[in-house]
């Protein structure tokens, strides 16, 4: 699907097993699950539908989604409501010499009546009040979970600080600085499901962002896969050489060169995010 283009550029692929009839994509971190999502919710699963319906998330799309009814329990961010309807899609059994998928075995989404979580929820882009839920790590179980209050308080924690992005780009604490600047720059460079038209980011803001960047510690080494880290924002950038990048030859020069660039460049170069309806109504939050 489109919109994980982007996403694996931070979490990556790993193989299971030397046949590679399986990929498992690697956990984002709640922060970057937050800021690609346009609604995260706590609740319980009251009803599934009897049959499944056509995804039609883009032309030709002829997957198989079932839709639930889930009710809320509480809303960490995007539309508050007592009720949403949630679609994923089911597992499809695959026997030997099928082709390759995202998902190995029971890495699959699968919502089933009473379940218990908290969800990072995407809108579909042609049903309306639909969310989806794609990935396997968007749905953080209750039930038996001994980290769920933990992870719950993490999610939290970084949709405040998506939805004061100000506050926390301009906050003395450099971590959460970084943190801030990265989760903005996930969520602009993210496409949602149906979504190509960009626009771009206001002048200061880009600014900001660019600066902590260049700022950021860049001397991380070994970071957790998938973790936020300067090098992989910058990354997200998208920059080309009419933007006057070029990566170097010599990756280990990659830090100073990139730091040099965001120096020179944070009050210059226009960052595009793609149009959200939903971040036009209310900071982060959807409609």
């Amino acid at each position: 699907m489109r919109k994980f283009a982007a996403a694996l550029t931070l979490v990556g692929v790993l193989a299971l097993g030397t046949s590679a009839k399986a990929l498992m994509i690697a956990p984002s971190p709640i922060s970057l699950r937050v800021a690609r999502a346009d609604a995260v919710v706590v609740g319980k699963v009251t009803a599934l539908a009897e049959k499944t319906e056509k995804a039609n998330l883009f032309k030709g799309d002829t997957r198989e989604m079932q839709i639930t009814t889930l009710k809320v329990e509480e809303t960490v961010s995007g539309k508050t409501a007592k009720t949403i309807k949630v679609a994923f899609f089911p597992p499809v059994a695959q026997g030997g010499g099928g082709p390759i998928r995202i998902g190995g075995g029971n890495r699959n989404v699968q919502l089933t009546k009473d379940q218990e979580a908290m969800l990072f929820l995407t809108k579909h882009p042609t049903k309306k009040d639909v969310y989806l839920v794609q990935m396997y790590f968007d749905v953080v179980g209750k039930t038996g979970n001994d980290a769920f209050a933990t992870e719950r308080d993490e999610a939290r924690k970084y949709a405040k600080l998506l939805k004061d992005a100000k506050a926390g780009l301009d906050s003395k604490d450099a971590t959460v600085r970084l943190e801030t600047a990265s989760m903005l720059v996930t969520r602009y460079r993210t496409a949602p499901n149906g979504v190509t038209k960009t626009e771009a980011v206001p002048a200061e803001e880009s600014k900001k962002i660019l600066t902590t960047l260049a700022k950021a510690d860049w001397k991380v080494t070994n970071p957790r896969f998938g973790a936020i880290s300067a090098q992989s924002t910058f990354f997200l950038l998208g920059l080309e050489p009419k933007d006057g990048w070029t990566q170097p030859r010599d990756f280990n020069l990659f830090p100073t060169e990139a730091k040099k660039w965001l120096e020179a460049n944070a009050g210059k170069f226009e960052m595009k995010r793609f149009v959200r309806e939903s971040d036009k109504t209310d900071g982060t939050e959807p409609e």
